[in-house]
Parts: structure tokens; C-alpha cells; sequence
């Protein structure tokens, strides 16, 4: 008798973890969907000048030798430009959060054409929080020589109607800190869009933006620093 009770007391519990492991996996799986519904652009290339102008600045901010920039590049490349710890920074930041119908609501909703809409216009605010901060603690310097390429992809990212100058003018250096690509979104009535003004109007959609604009701003911040540090070790072991 013990023993079948035993054997039956394993069977509950060996249930119990596959129905909660089962519930973690559609969990997992409604996140990631929700994640990479995400355009990183803006993300990647504020990233990328960043951790250029950590080098320049390691430097003395003098230009990078070829070997030093390619190593830098290098670093740049693999850890910012391919975009897997954007999607692995915002899955930890959004997955303790939201639940499985929260994030499967949420990234039906970005496959709308309101919702695509809305989404940029959510990645646009994030970016401008991001760039804001970055600009203002003097980590990234737009009149600083060296990261031309990361500028103009920088200038790419917000938006088509931005300039190529690697030396922007006061109105595109003010079109920069803003972060709205005014030829897309200015005068985009949103309004039309039943499920974007839902979105709009409280509940899962406000959270998510909260959630972003806290917890998915504090991973990026977390992971840039974490690529700076590396970036100046690689300086300071070159010296």
C-alpha cells in the first residue's frame, strides 16, 4: 500500500511539473513572438556610436589606429550590431511582468496595420528616452570625430528624412535628440484604429510602455555598459 501511495504522490507531482513546464514554455514562446515583433534599429545604432565614442574617448579622443578600430569594430559588431542581445535583454525585462495572454494580446496586436503604427511610435519614444540620456551624460557627443559611420547609421535609424552629415547642423542635431521621423509620423492619426486607441487607453498597452520605458531602457543601459567595459579593457591593453 505505502508503495502505491508513494507512486502516486510521484505521478501527482510529476504532472504538476510537466503542466507548470508546459505553461512556462507557452510563456516563453508568447515573449519571443512579442520581442521580435520589434524593429532594434534604433537601438543597435545608438548602441554602436556609443561604444565607438567609448573608444575615441579611451584614446584621448584622438582617432582610433586601424588595428585598435578594426578590434573595436569587431567588439561592436558581434555584441550590438547583430541584434540577439537586444531580444534577450527585452524578453528578461517584459517575460516577470506579463503573462502569457498579456504578451499574445499584445503581439497580435503589432501584426494590425494600427498596431505597426503604434509600434513605431512606441520604439521612436523609447529611442528618444534612450538618446536623451546618453546626450545629456555627455556619452554620446555628435560633434566628436571618429564614428562617421556610426552617425549616419544612427541618422538612418530614426528615420529616411534625416541627413547623411556626419557633422549635423543645429536643426538635424535638435531632429536627433527628438527621435521622430516627422515625414512618417507627424499628422498620422492614430485615431482611426480602433485597436491602437485600445491599446492607447489603459490596461495591457499602457503597462507594456511602462515596462519598456523602466525595466527595457534599464536592460539596454545594462548591456551597453556592460560591452563599454570590455571595449576599454581592450584600449587600455593596447596602450
Amino acid at each position: 500500500m505505502k508503495s502505491i501511495y508513494r507512486l502516486s504522490i510521484l505521478f501527482c507531482f510529476l504532472m504538476l511539473f510537466g503542466a507548470a513546464q508546459a505553461q512556462q514554455n507557452l510563456k516563453e514562446s508568447a515573449v519571443q513572438r512579442l520581442v521580435h515583433a520589434h524593429d532594434p534599429s534604433i537601438f543597435v545604432a545608438t548602441g554602436a556610436l556609443y561604444l565607438k565614442q567609448t573608444a575615441i574617448r579611451a584614446v584621448g579622443g584622438k582617432p582610433l589606429s586601424p588595428a585598435l578600430e578594426s578590434e573595436v569594430d569587431h567588439i561592436i559588431d558581434s555584441d550590438v550590431r547583430d541584434p540577439a542581445w537586444f531580444y534577450a535583454a527585452w524578453s528578461g525585462a517584459i517575460e516577470p511582468f506579463l503573462s502569457t495572454e498579456e504578451a499574445n494580446e499584445i503581439a497580435a496586436h503589432f501584426t494590425t496595420e494600427g498596431g505597426q503604427l503604434q509600434r513605431q511610435v512606441i520604439e521612436q519614444a523609447i529611442g528618444e528616452v534612450l538618446m536623451s540620456t546618453y546626450t545629456f551624460t555627455n556619452r554620446i557627443d555628435y560633434h566628436l570625430a571618429g564614428a562617421s559611420r556610426e552617425m549616419q547609421d544612427l541618422q538612418r535609424s530614426v528615420g529616411p528624412a534625416r541627413g547623411t552629415c556626419a557633422c549635423p547642423t543645429q536643426k538635424e542635431l535638435l531632429d536627433l535628440q527628438r527621435v521622430n521621423d516627422s515625414r512618417q509620423f507627424n499628422g498620422q492619426d492614430l485615431s482611426i484604429y480602433p485597436g491602437a486607441v485600445a491599446f492607447a487607453s489603459g490596461g495591457t498597452g499602457v503597462k507594456y510602455v511602462k515596462i519598456l520605458m523602466m525595466q527595457g531602457v534599464g536592460s539596454i543601459n545594462t548591456h551597453f555598459e556592460s560591452v563599454a567595459k570590455q571595449i576599454q579593457q581592450v584600449v587600455a591593453a593596447q596602450k
